[in-house]
């Protein structure tokens, strides 16, 4: 039995031992600057370390690492913090903090033409200068070239080919395969310039090739003839890198990516926090996150990433906002993981999808992005969907000009709301390979389509409230064969400059009067075929014909489905980039505009018709006069509410603030 005498002592040694407990684990800044010349680091702002690994090294939960402006040429792992008391990364306030894969490439020795080489450990992917990636030598030097034959691993083109000035072998050749729709880059075994044959090395898989491939041929060093462009051969068990320069002086500023997997890596941990990095040059990911919990991304900017710019693996409770994501061969990923959150980001011109939710992932919000320009390799999509996922919402995204908007496979119990998709290729909403529905579609606009709206496969779809415009006078979208497809309210449309335009394919056939296709399905009781009257938008909408790509060039351009849609004196714009073109002359299957394009077409590029309007401000909002404005079941107008131009700024939430960080200068 304790005395009274003991107690004041024990009190006092209680609170010894908790106030010791509490310095200890109290949370602390740790400090960054790889400019440092102080000598000792310990991690204060007076000694601070020299690099971000020997931060995160030496964190304990609940500290927070502040990165002082610089390049850090490294990859580091970021350890758990704890509920409560996360680990925290961020750059300091206003300062430009730029995690990097890339290494410097020195001892540059001129050669002939303006070109310099110089000599490396290891066959660069890439080549940048002062951030800004550098093209690879090829021929044609814009545009496709097509092959004549191509079977049994030989391209065959006597046109384009024959006696042109070019080494037998090495190199590569990148072939727009026919079949399939793709696109493989492989080596090339030999080059016989006197029948104009190429064959091809051997390939990791094999490489199906059909008459009428389009191909150029890439990275051999005879190719450079301008500036920017580069080229690398092996040289012994070294290689050798070429590069012709706008001004000698950039040789100090390029640059290659050369570390592998995350830059900036988590992994089996969690209660972590990434702010306000420039992630950039990694070979594979930029910030990567796998079999973590609890982890926010917060306005970092993430490009020119060899794979991912951000990727989400098996992850848990983790949030990816407010950043920028650009140039990446993908933007943001998530795999394996439930209870994601993506939301306000800006997502753009990556080399083949911008947003991912795919393998059997759970309980992902996506909302309130802007997801634009994919428009190049593969089957390239805004939003890509596969894999078993389950109760995904996408919600008041805006999507503008891709290949294909959203291309969903092997989901269910998803919600399609609110959002504002612009301009496609093909289709805008792909439900697709017999697997993909029982999903709400409400609220959306879906306009200027390559193809149609919407491309139904499987069964159970709610579509209320929608404004579907293709731009054209081919289908909106189809019924046939699908079980549970609910319509109402929904305002549809194809083009004023659409002649006899079919509306919807049920299954009873393809409809041009719409009591038709009502009384085919039994839906859209409410629903309204008529012009939206957008309150800034294009009358018309088409897009270059691919097959015939070879055959365009930057003023005339081959258009599917023919040149109908466009009369001389109309302005246009391509893959909406706000450039203002006219229609010099229109013919069949052609038209003639000026300017023209920078280069040739790459790909069947977006034209948007704006007509006798020279304003290009997007404004996809219904008119008070639409028959649309008080079509919802509220009373109020259907389709998306989204503001195109505050989401453009990177005003995401309507504050009139940006919510994202701005583009590195050089880019």
């Amino acid at each position: 039995m304790r005395t009274t005498t003991e107690l004041p002592a024990l009190l006092l040694l209680s609170l010894v031992i908790l106030s010791s407990t509490a310095l200890t684990s109290a949370a602390r800044t740790i400090w960054v600057d790889g400019g440092s010349t102080a000598g000792e680091e310990n991690g204060s702002s007076e000694a601070p370390f020299t690099t971000i690994a020997a931060a995160v090294a030496a964190v304990r939960p609940g500290d927070v690492v502040t990165v002082r402006a610089g390049v850090y040429r490294e990859r580091f792992s970021i350890p758990s913090g704890e509920p409560g008391r996360p680990v925290t990364l961020r750059a300091a306030e206003g300062q430009r903090v730029v995690v990097s894969g890339c290494v410097p490439l020195e001892g540059w020795k001129p050669e002939a033409d303006g070109r310099w080489s110089t000599i490396v450990d290891w066959r660069p992917r890439r080549l940048l200068a002062g951030s800004k990636p550098q093209t690879i030598a090829r021929e044609p030097n814009a545009g496709w070239w097509q092959s004549v034959t191509a079977r049994d691993g030989v391209l065959a083109d006597p046109r384009n080919l024959r006696g042109i000035q070019a080494a037998e072998s090495g190199g590569e050749i990148r072939i727009w395969l026919r079949s399939g729709n793709t696109f493989a880059t492989c080596p090339i075994d030999s080059l016989d310039t006197q029948s104009g044959r190429v064959k091809l090395g051997q390939t990791p898989r094999p490489v199906r090739l059909t008459d009428g491939d389009k191909y150029y041929l890439q990275n051999r060093a005879e190719l450079i003839d301008g500036p920017g462009q580069w080229a690398v051969e092996p040289h012994g068990e070294q290689f050798k890198v070429f590069f012709m320069p706008h001004d000698p002086a950039d040789l100090q500023k390029v640059e290659c990516p050369k570390l592998d997997r995350g830059l900036v890596h988590v992994r089996g941990a969690g209660h972590i926090r990434i702010e306000g990095l420039e992630v950039t040059g990694g070979q594979r990911f930029g910030i990567e996150v796998h079999d973590a919990q609890d982890v926010i991304v917060r306005r970092c900017t993430a490009h020119n990433n060899g794979y991912m710019g951000i990727s989400l693996r098996e992850a848990k409770d983790c949030l990816v906002e407010q950043n920028l994501v650009r140039l990446n061969e993908y933007g943001i990923s998530v795999g394996f993981s439930n209870g994601v959150t993506v939301r306000h980001n800006d997502v753009g011109y990556n080399g083949v999808d911008g947003i991912l939710v795919t393998w059997k992932s759970d309980n992902v919000a996506v909302r309130r992005n802007f997801v634009h320009h994919h428009l190049l390799w593969g089957h390239p999509d805004n939003l890509q969907v596969y894999r078993g996922v389950t109760n995904v919402t996408f919600e008041e995204n805006l999507l503008l000009s891709a290949g294909q908007s959203v291309m969903m496979e092997e989901t269910s119990a998803g919600r399609f709301v609110g959002n504002m998709v612009v301009g496609c290729g093909a289709y805008m909403l792909i439900m697709g390979h017999q697997n993909a529905g029982h999903y709400e579609i409400r609220g959306n606009t879906l306009a200027f389509a390559g193809y149609g709206c919407m491309n139904l496969t499987w069964e159970d779809y709610d579509v209320r409230e929608n404004v579907m415009m293709t731009g054209h006078g081919s289908a909106l979208f189809g019924t046939k064969g699908i079980h549970g497809y609910r319509g109402d309210r929904n305002l549809f449309w194809n083009s004023t400059r659409a002649e006899n335009p079919t509306i919807i394919a049920t299954d009873d056939g393809w409809h041009r009067d719409f009591r038709a296709v009502k009384n085919s399905t039994g839906q859209d009781e409410r629903s309204v075929y008529a012009d939206p009257r957008f309150r800034n938008a294009p009358v018309a909408f088409g897009v270059l014909d691919s097959r015939r790509l070879h055959e365009s060039t930057r003023d005339t351009w081959h258009m599917r489905g023919g040149g109908g849609a466009f009369k001389v004196g109309d302005h246009v714009e391509v893959n909406f980039d706000g450039v203002r073109r006219r229609v010099t002359r229109a013919g069949e299957s052609t038209i003639t505009v000026a300017p023209g394009l920078e280069e040739e077409p790459a790909k069947g590029w977006l034209v948007a018709n704006w007509a006798d309007n020279t304003d290009f401000r997007l404004d996809l909002r219904l008119r008070d006069d639409s028959p649309g404005a008080k079509l919802a079941a509220d009373g109020g107008p259907v389709g998306s509410k989204i503001d195109i131009e505050a989401f453009l700024r990177g005003d995401f939430d309507g504050d009139g603030r940006r919510d994202v960080p701005r583009l590195p200068p050089e880019m």
